[in-house]
């Protein structure tokens, strides 16, 4: 599996962003008058409960120590970092790599 890298930034975007934060009105410009406060808003409508998850759907996140496993994360990080994709990418493909590598051996 393929992990598509980051895209890189359109030039002309980031200047033009950049130019409109540098912008600073002039004394001949009117300056902007403060707006009327608005209204409190509603209080929000409570929620249904969340439903349970069951075993079949299995977990929607998994959480990971790194307690005495701190060379590998550090592994992940930089190359995470290095190679332009994110953490969660790589931990994923290489969760994959494993697994297929443990199931076929």
């Amino acid at each position: 599996m393929a992990i598509a890298r980051n895209k890189p930034k359109d030039a002309a975007a980031i200047a033009a962003f950049g130019a409109a934060a540098e912008a600073r009105p002039t004394e001949e410009e009117p300056a902007t008058t403060p707006a009327a406060p608005t209204p409190a808003p509603a209080a929000k409508a409570a929620r249904s409960p969340r439903p349970i998850q069951t075993a079949d759907d299995g977990p929607a996140s998994s959480l990971l120590r790194w307690k005495g496993e701190e060379q590998l994360r550090d592994r992940i990080k930089t190359y995470a970092k290095t190679e332009r994709y994110s953490e969660q990418e790589v931990m994923i493909r290489a969760l994959q790599l494993g697994m297929d590598q443990i199931e076929n051996s």
